[in-house]
Protein backbone atom coordinates (compact mmCIF):
# COMPACT_ATOMS: atom_id res chain seq x y z
CA UNK A 1 0.00 0.00 0.00
CA UNK A 2 0.97 3.73 -0.69
CA UNK A 3 2.83 5.56 2.29
CA UNK A 4 1.88 9.19 2.27
CA UNK A 5 5.34 10.21 3.51
CA UNK A 6 6.19 14.27 1.50
CA UNK A 7 9.87 15.29 1.46
CA UNK A 8 9.86 17.78 4.32
CA UNK A 9 6.12 16.59 5.55
CA UNK A 10 5.44 19.59 3.21
CA UNK A 11 2.62 19.63 0.76
CA UNK A 12 2.57 22.96 -1.86
CA UNK A 13 -0.70 24.02 -1.55
CA UNK A 14 -2.08 25.05 -5.16
CA UNK A 15 1.53 24.64 -6.08
CA UNK A 16 2.81 27.19 -4.24
CA UNK A 17 -0.32 30.04 -3.58
CA UNK A 18 1.46 32.62 -1.61
CA UNK A 19 4.45 32.71 -3.89
CA UNK A 20 2.95 32.51 -7.75
CA UNK A 21 -0.26 32.21 -9.26
CA UNK A 22 -2.14 29.21 -7.58
CA UNK A 23 -2.67 26.19 -9.85
CA UNK A 24 -0.55 27.31 -12.42
CA UNK A 25 2.21 25.50 -14.11
CA UNK A 26 4.82 28.30 -13.50
CA UNK A 27 3.23 27.63 -9.25
CA UNK A 28 3.89 23.82 -9.66
CA UNK A 29 7.32 24.47 -11.51
CA UNK A 30 8.52 26.64 -8.39
CA UNK A 31 7.20 24.29 -5.80
CA UNK A 32 9.84 21.70 -7.70
CA UNK A 33 12.79 24.35 -7.62
CA UNK A 34 12.16 25.24 -3.98
CA UNK A 35 12.74 21.09 -3.35
CA UNK A 36 8.97 19.46 -2.45
CA UNK A 37 7.94 16.86 -3.59
CA UNK A 38 4.49 16.73 -3.31
CA UNK A 39 1.77 19.58 -4.41
CA UNK A 40 -1.49 19.78 -4.17
CA UNK A 41 -4.30 21.18 -6.60
CA UNK A 42 -7.73 21.48 -7.65
CA UNK A 43 -9.81 19.66 -10.29
CA UNK A 44 -13.13 20.80 -12.54
CA UNK A 45 -14.83 19.65 -15.10
CA UNK A 46 -14.78 22.05 -18.63
CA UNK A 47 -18.82 21.98 -20.39
CA UNK A 48 -17.11 19.12 -22.62
CA UNK A 49 -16.20 16.98 -19.63
CA UNK A 50 -12.36 17.83 -19.55
CA UNK A 51 -10.93 18.22 -16.05
CA UNK A 52 -9.17 21.36 -15.65
CA UNK A 53 -7.23 22.82 -12.58
CA UNK A 54 -9.08 25.76 -10.81
CA UNK A 55 -10.59 26.19 -6.88
CA UNK A 56 -13.77 28.39 -7.66
CA UNK A 57 -16.35 27.08 -9.53
CA UNK A 58 -16.00 30.59 -11.38
CA UNK A 59 -12.99 31.76 -13.51
CA UNK A 60 -13.82 35.57 -11.99
CA UNK A 61 -11.37 35.63 -9.40
CA UNK A 62 -8.36 34.27 -11.30
CA UNK A 63 -8.87 34.56 -14.86
CA UNK A 64 -9.48 37.70 -17.11
CA UNK A 65 -12.69 35.65 -18.04
CA UNK A 66 -16.02 35.63 -16.38
CA UNK A 67 -18.59 32.58 -15.78
CA UNK A 68 -18.97 29.46 -14.13
CA UNK A 69 -15.92 26.75 -15.13
CA UNK A 70 -18.81 24.50 -16.09
CA UNK A 71 -20.48 26.56 -18.98
CA UNK A 72 -17.42 26.52 -21.22
CA UNK A 73 -15.29 24.12 -23.37
CA UNK A 74 -12.16 23.38 -23.01
CA UNK A 75 -11.30 25.44 -26.02
CA UNK A 76 -12.70 28.42 -24.56
CA UNK A 77 -10.93 28.03 -21.16
CA UNK A 78 -7.38 27.58 -22.93
CA UNK A 79 -7.92 31.15 -24.37
CA UNK A 80 -7.94 32.26 -20.87
CA UNK A 81 -4.99 33.83 -18.91
CA UNK A 82 -4.59 32.79 -15.80
CA UNK A 83 -1.55 34.43 -13.92
CA UNK A 84 -2.25 38.13 -14.78
CA UNK A 85 -4.63 38.74 -11.57
CA UNK A 86 -1.29 37.84 -9.45
CA UNK A 87 1.28 40.55 -8.19
CA UNK A 88 3.23 40.54 -9.84
CA UNK A 89 1.52 39.29 -13.15
CA UNK A 90 2.50 36.18 -14.65
CA UNK A 91 1.73 36.53 -18.45
CA UNK A 92 0.73 33.74 -20.60
CA UNK A 93 -0.36 31.09 -18.07
CA UNK A 94 -3.20 28.78 -19.11
CA UNK A 95 -5.78 27.36 -17.08
CA UNK A 96 -3.84 23.74 -16.57
CA UNK A 97 -5.33 21.00 -18.18
CA UNK A 98 -4.96 17.91 -15.76
CA UNK A 99 -3.44 15.64 -18.71
CA UNK A 100 -0.80 18.29 -19.04
CA UNK A 101 -0.02 18.38 -15.19
CA UNK A 102 0.28 14.71 -15.13
CA UNK A 103 3.36 15.29 -17.78
CA UNK A 104 4.88 17.89 -15.63
CA UNK A 105 4.58 16.67 -12.69
CA UNK A 106 6.25 13.11 -14.22
CA UNK A 107 9.25 15.64 -15.81
CA UNK A 108 9.87 17.57 -12.33
CA UNK A 109 9.28 14.33 -9.73
CA UNK A 110 6.20 15.84 -8.31
CA UNK A 111 3.67 13.74 -6.98
CA UNK A 112 0.11 14.98 -7.02
CA UNK A 113 -3.06 15.64 -4.19
CA UNK A 114 -5.84 15.83 -6.55
CA UNK A 115 -9.17 17.82 -5.33
CA UNK A 116 -12.24 17.08 -6.71
CA UNK A 117 -14.29 20.09 -6.62
CA UNK A 118 -17.84 20.86 -7.35
CA UNK A 119 -19.27 17.25 -7.94
CA UNK A 120 -22.49 18.14 -5.89
CA UNK A 121 -25.04 17.77 -8.57
CA UNK A 122 -23.73 14.82 -9.70
CA UNK A 123 -20.86 12.94 -7.59
CA UNK A 124 -21.29 9.40 -8.93
CA UNK A 125 -20.35 11.22 -12.67
CA UNK A 126 -17.41 13.30 -11.30
CA UNK A 127 -15.43 9.76 -10.03
CA UNK A 128 -16.90 7.80 -12.98
CA UNK A 129 -15.19 10.60 -15.52
CA UNK A 130 -12.31 10.85 -12.88
CA UNK A 131 -11.68 6.69 -12.80
CA UNK A 132 -11.74 7.11 -16.84
CA UNK A 133 -8.80 9.55 -16.93
CA UNK A 134 -6.55 7.53 -13.96
CA UNK A 135 -7.49 4.49 -16.19
CA UNK A 136 -6.68 6.16 -19.50
CA UNK A 137 -3.45 8.32 -18.52
CA UNK A 138 -2.25 7.18 -14.57
CA UNK A 139 -0.04 4.66 -15.67
CA UNK A 140 1.72 5.79 -17.99
CA UNK A 141 2.67 9.03 -16.63
CA UNK A 142 4.54 7.34 -13.60
CA UNK A 143 3.07 9.86 -11.03
CA UNK A 144 2.11 8.68 -7.49
CA UNK A 145 -1.31 10.28 -7.02
CA UNK A 146 -3.87 10.82 -4.23
CA UNK A 147 -7.56 12.11 -4.76
CA UNK A 148 -9.65 13.96 -2.60
CA UNK A 149 -12.61 15.51 -1.76
CA UNK A 150 -15.10 16.88 0.56
CA UNK A 151 -18.13 15.38 -1.64
CA UNK A 152 -18.02 11.68 0.27
CA UNK A 153 -20.10 10.04 -2.41
CA UNK A 154 -17.78 11.14 -4.50
CA UNK A 155 -15.43 9.46 -3.33
CA UNK A 156 -16.98 6.60 -2.07
CA UNK A 157 -18.07 5.68 -5.22
CA UNK A 158 -14.45 6.63 -7.02
CA UNK A 159 -12.97 3.82 -4.41
CA UNK A 160 -15.49 1.36 -5.34
CA UNK A 161 -14.53 1.91 -8.78
CA UNK A 162 -11.12 1.89 -7.82
CA UNK A 163 -10.66 0.27 -5.05
CA UNK A 164 -6.80 -0.03 -4.95
CA UNK A 165 -6.50 4.15 -5.42
CA UNK A 166 -5.32 6.22 -2.61
CA UNK A 167 -8.16 8.35 -1.43
CA UNK A 168 -8.03 10.98 0.96
CA UNK A 169 -11.21 12.06 2.99
CA UNK A 170 -11.29 15.82 3.56
CA UNK A 171 -13.06 17.63 6.04
CA UNK A 172 -13.64 20.80 7.79
CA UNK A 173 -13.50 18.91 11.38
CA UNK A 174 -13.61 15.65 13.10
CA UNK A 175 -16.99 14.89 13.83
CA UNK A 176 -17.90 11.34 15.47
CA UNK A 177 -18.30 9.64 12.37
CA UNK A 178 -14.90 10.68 10.98
CA UNK A 179 -12.85 7.15 11.44
CA UNK A 180 -15.79 4.67 11.11
CA UNK A 181 -15.60 5.98 7.75
CA UNK A 182 -12.32 6.96 6.95
CA UNK A 183 -11.86 3.03 7.88
CA UNK A 184 -15.00 1.64 6.32
CA UNK A 185 -13.99 2.85 3.29
CA UNK A 186 -9.85 2.06 3.33
CA UNK A 187 -9.74 5.95 2.76
CA UNK A 188 -5.44 6.63 2.96
CA UNK A 189 -6.06 9.68 4.96
CA UNK A 190 -7.92 12.71 6.89
CA UNK A 191 -7.18 15.89 5.53
CA UNK A 192 -8.57 18.49 8.28
CA UNK A 193 -8.61 22.10 8.99
CA UNK A 194 -5.88 22.70 11.53
CA UNK A 195 -8.13 25.82 12.68
CA UNK A 196 -10.80 22.82 14.04
CA UNK A 197 -8.48 20.10 14.94
CA UNK A 198 -7.84 19.03 18.51
CA UNK A 199 -4.88 16.43 19.92
CA UNK A 200 -7.24 14.22 21.23
CA UNK A 201 -8.68 14.35 17.48
CA UNK A 202 -5.00 13.61 16.17
CA UNK A 203 -4.84 10.92 19.32
CA UNK A 204 -7.94 8.83 18.23
CA UNK A 205 -6.68 9.01 14.33
CA UNK A 206 -3.52 7.85 15.20
CA UNK A 207 -4.71 4.94 17.39
CA UNK A 208 -6.57 3.67 14.42
CA UNK A 209 -3.10 3.97 12.33
CA UNK A 210 -4.81 6.83 10.33
CA UNK A 211 -2.06 9.24 9.18
CA UNK A 212 -3.68 12.98 9.63
CA UNK A 213 -2.80 16.26 7.08
CA UNK A 214 -3.58 19.75 8.24
CA UNK A 215 -4.81 22.38 6.10
CA UNK A 216 -3.35 25.52 5.10
CA UNK A 217 -0.44 26.05 7.62
CA UNK A 218 1.78 29.32 6.19
CA UNK A 219 3.32 29.63 10.13
CA UNK A 220 6.54 27.62 10.79
CA UNK A 221 6.16 27.38 14.75
CA UNK A 222 2.43 25.88 13.94
CA UNK A 223 3.62 23.57 11.40
CA UNK A 224 6.66 22.27 13.98
CA UNK A 225 3.74 22.50 17.14
CA UNK A 226 1.68 19.75 14.75
CA UNK A 227 4.45 17.51 13.22
CA UNK A 228 5.70 17.38 16.85
CA UNK A 229 2.64 16.08 17.47
CA UNK A 230 2.90 12.97 15.13
CA UNK A 231 0.71 14.73 11.66
CA UNK A 232 1.65 12.75 8.68
CA UNK A 233 2.12 16.35 6.37
CA UNK A 234 0.91 20.18 5.78
CA UNK A 235 -0.61 22.11 3.36
CA UNK A 236 1.01 25.16 2.86
CA UNK A 237 1.12 28.57 0.35
CA UNK A 238 4.67 28.69 1.59
CA UNK A 239 6.55 26.70 1.43
CA UNK A 240 9.75 28.68 1.54
CA UNK A 241 8.96 29.85 5.11
CA UNK A 242 8.64 26.19 6.02
CA UNK A 243 11.37 24.78 4.55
Amino acid sequence: MQTIDPKYKLIGHRGVGGLRPENTYCSFQYAAELGIDWIEFDVQLTKDEQWVIMHDDTIDRTTNGHGKIGDFTWAQIEQLEAGLWYTPPYPDQPIPTLVKTLGLASQLGLSLNIEIKSPDKDPHKHARLMAEFIGKYLQESHVTVLISSFNLPCIVELGRILPDLAISYLVDFFSPETISITKANNFRSINCDVKTITENDLKIATQHNIPVMLYTINDKALAKFWLDKGIAAVFTDRADLLL
